[in-house]
Formats: C-alpha cells, sequence, structure tokens
C-alpha cells in the first residue's frame, strides 16, 4: 500500500513543512509499533548498545521537547541526559514498555505540531544550544531532517527484528 499522508491540503509553507513533520512522526512509530517487548529493547548492533527502536523513538521524544521548550521558547531543558549520562533518554527507554515509549512520544509529536502551527515562523531565538542565532522555521526543518534521519535508523532496526520492510 503506498502511502499518501505526506500530501498536505494547502501547499503554503506552513502547511507543507507541518505535514512533513507529521509524516517523519507517524512513521517513526509505524516502525516501533506492532514490535514485542523483547524486539523493541534489542539491540542488534553490538558497538551500539543503546541502539534500539524503542530508545530511538524516545531519544525522538525528548529531542523535540528540548528544542521546542528550550530553544524555541526560552524555557528549562528537562531531558534526562546530563554531563554524567548525555544519553540518558536512550537508557530511559530501555525502561518503559514498547507501549510507554509510544504513547509519550505520540503526546510530544502532538504538542510540537500544536507548537508550529501557531509560531511565528521567521521568530529567531538564540540559547545555550542555539548559535547562532536561528529562526523557528530553522528548528522546524531541523526535527523533519532528524526525525527522517532516525527513521532510516528505525527502518534498518525494524528489518533486522522482524525482517519488516516498507514505508
Amino acid at each position: 500500500m503506498t502511502r499518501t499522508d505526506d500530501i498536505p491540503q494547502a501547499y503554503d509553507e506552513r502547511s507543507v513543512l507541518l505535514q512533513m513533520l507529521h509524516y517523519t512522526q507517524d512513521t517513526a512509530v509505524m516502525k516501533v509499533s506492532g514490535l514485542s517487548e523483547d524486539l523493541a529493547h534489542r539491540a542488534p548492533l553490538a558497538g551500539s548498545p543503546l541502539m534500539t527502536p524503542a530508545n530511538v523513538l524516545n531519544h525522538l521524544r525528548w529531542v523535540e521537547r528540548s528544542w521546542v521548550n528550550a530553544d524555541l521558547f526560552g524555557g528549562e531543558d528537562d531531558g534526562p541526559w546530563s554531563e554524567e549520562d548525555p544519553d540518558g533518554e536512550f537508557r530511559q527507554g530501555s525502561e518503559l514498555s514498547v507501549a510507554e515509549v509510544i504513547g509519550l512520544y505520540e503526546q510530544e509529536a502532538a504538542r510540537t505540531r500544536a507548537a508550529f502551527a501557531e509560531v511565528d515562523l521567521d521568530l529567531v531565538r538564540q540559547g545555550e544550544r542555539v548559535r547562532p542565532p536561528v529562526t523557528a522555521r530553522w528548528i522546524l526543518l531541523h526535527l523533519i531532517e532528524e526525525t527522517a534521519r532516525h527513521n532510516g535508523h528505525l527502518d534498518l532496526l525494524r528489518e533486522m527484528a522482524d525482517g519488516t520492510t516498507g514505508d
């Protein structure tokens, strides 16, 4: 079956960008959905023990939250990472059920889309991680790029887990 949920209802810039974000977010969820707990938490790459489908999706959740809350709106970065544990969001994914990881990601993804539906895309932001200053548009495009890149990882992890391929 060919997916068409990447096609927006309107072709203004915001509609196109939000549809592509939603499409990449949904693709990430699809890649993890239906996996058993064992397969969702299995790390098939010996050199990357935290690279599991559940952990990658949990990473995407926290990346979106950080970029929106901290970098876009200037709030606190409340992600589970620290200097002592820079991969805290991956470790956290190992502790959550696959249903929890999917549900929490879907909630964060919806908040991200809602934020970008309203914010002025020309808003200029600068924070601890954002130097030089960037616009809200750049952050939105970065989230699409990062999610799409990790979808490639999820695609390979899913195929290695149970042989499933496709969109």
